[in-house]
């Protein structure tokens, strides 16, 4: 008995996108988690049933897809770490494309400051916090630390001390985001099993909002700071 299969002649990806997401009033970029973090929704237009391909965007806030075909889709932004919205009719043209989108962040981290006190073995974070909306209350914000640029809620040294980790401004949920300074700090010698090395260390603030009626709710973060830590 013989089997055959018909050959598989169609084309391939003929295009490329890549693009930045960009804070509306800071032109910054917006960081996410390289796990469960943001991601784009994208429905290729004109087949009869619609299929969501989800486009992951970078920790830093970047987006890069090699294998898309040229068309036009709709791309649904929903369970970011910023306000949703829908972009319809979006157009990728063959071969390269180049796009930013425009977000308001759920929580925008100001002003912040990441050092290290070799003598008291501390990690120190300053910074302050800024709604994007009304609506926008504060849940919990934290010092996450790792040994490597993935740093953030799903890459992390496991330290719960509530030094480094507070359910909000005042250890209560749902806390208004107003003027204050908030500081968060890290002891290095008491968690000597996690910082076992002098190697660069990687260190970002992250701040998580309470907002209604937008789906799941992730990580707000400043900017990555790496410190060179000696053992």
């Amino acid at each position: 008995m013989v089997i055959s299969c018909e050959i598989d002649n169609y084309e391939g990806p003929d295009a490329k996108i890549t693009g930045r997401f960009l804070d509306s009033k800071t032109g910054e970029m917006v960081g996410t988690d390289i796990t469960n973090g943001n991601s784009i929704g994208a429905y290729e237009l004109g087949w009869a049933s619609e299929s969501r391909q989800n486009w992951v965007i970078k920790n830093s806030g970047e987006y890069t897809n090699n294998m898309v075909f040229a068309s036009t889709y709709r791309l649904e932004f929903t369970n970011c770490n910023f306000f949703p919205f829908t972009v319809d009719n979006f157009v990728i043209e063959k071969g390269e494309n180049v796009h930013d989108f425009t977000v308001t962040p759920f929580i925008r981290v100001t002003n912040p400051s990441i050092t290290y006190d070799a003598t008291n073995k501390t990690v120190k974070a300053t910074f302050g916090l800024e709604a994007g909306g009304n609506n926008v209350k504060l849940n919990e914000i934290r010092l996450f630390a790792f040994t490597d640029h993935w740093v953030g809620n799903y890459v992390k040294f496991a330290i719960t001390s509530s030094d480094c980790y507070k359910k909000a401004a005042s250890n209560q949920v749902n806390a208004t985001i107003g003027t204050d300074t908030y500081t968060l700090t890290m002891n290095v010698e008491s968690n000597a099993s996690l910082f076992k090395y002098t190697r660069n260390y990687y260190f970002r603030i992250g701040a998580l909002a309470t907002v209604s009626g937008v789906g799941t709710v992730r990580h707000n973060y400043s900017s990555l700071v790496v410190l060179p830590i000696e053992r």
